[in-house]
């Protein structure tokens, strides 16, 4: 099968060294977009957010090995993760089961896309997912818009657990309720919390201080801002000094678009918001 082939900007990493680059410096929308190919055009890096009719889409796959990369929600698309992209359909932390070939999966959507181009050539709604999900529904861990492979897909409940269905109810919680990023987040995550920038995990259910975040599954830090001279929690919108546009931070660094309308941006509503 042929491997649909996607590429972001990395996003810059959150320090508090002295020359701290700008939020628009790297800044990435975190899209999962395919690169043009002969089969592909008109790819400009915007992705739909209609919701099919009958929730059917064509699987496609992303992350892991050499295609490992950031997501606009935050987190790593390493290949091995319950996640999706199409955070601009139901979200960002959105829990989506996905029915095929029998089976059913819940994948968490943590990244934007894919871009629109690959949607009219596959003449039908896309989901991009890691191969993990593929690999659980079909057996392959690499899939592109031209094998049409189709999907059933729509929200479920944030408790839901992610990963493979289960009619039993899971025997412990498997989510927290995190006010500094505004969701639900799965256990195993780490948050620098905004109200002392102590870190805390989600264990079931609850939160648990910790010195060290090498255990955690999904990290979400403060972000160090050049226009602020300070580093600030996740889901803060700054105006950035170096051009005026506004970015906001995911946990993992400055991206874009922000709405200065509603005063949102990819990972949800702005905790605070400063112009310049």
């Amino acid at each position: 099968m042929r491997k649909l082939i996607v590429a972001v900007v990395v996003l810059a990493g959150c320090n508090a060294e002295i020359g701290e680059p700008f939020e628009d410096e790297d800044a990435t929308e975190g899209a999962s977009v395919s690169k043009p190919t002969p089969l592909l055009s008109g790819c400009h890096g915007q992705a739909s957010s209609a919701i099919p009719s009958d929730d059917k889409y064509v699987m496609t796959t992303f992350g892991g090995g050499g295609d490992t990369q950031p997501m606009s929600c935050g987190g790593i698309a390493d290949g091995v993760g319950w996640y999706v992209a199409s955070r601009q359909r139901f979200g960002c932390g959105a829990h989506v089961e996905i029915r095929a070939n029998g089976k059913c999966v819940v994948a968490s959507a943590d990244d934007y896309g894919p871009d629109v181009c690959v949607e009219n050539a596959a003449h039908m709604a896309i989901l991009d997912a890691s191969p993990r999900v593929s690999k659980e529904l079909f057996g392959a861990s690499g899939l592109g818009w031209s094998d049409h492979v189709e999907v059933t897909a729509t929200e479920v409940a944030s408790s839901t657990p992610l990963g493979p269905c289960t009619s039993a109810p899971p025997p412990t919680p498997t989510t927290c309720a995190s006010s500094t990023l505004g969701r639900d987040v799965a256990d195993g995550t780490c948050v620098q919390s905004a109200s002392d920038a102590a870190w805390y995990q989600c264990s079931a259910g609850a939160w648990n201080a910790i010195a060290s975040t090498s255990a955690c599954t999904t990290t979400y830090a403060w972000c160090q801002s050049a226009t602020l001279g300070k580093a600030v929690p996740a889901r803060t919108c700054v105006q950035s000094a170096s051009n005026s546009a506004w970015y906001q931070c995911n946990g993992q660094g400055w991206v874009k678009p922000v709405d200065t309308s509603a005063k949102t941006g990819p990972i949800g509503a702005c905790s605070t918001w400063n112009a310049l």
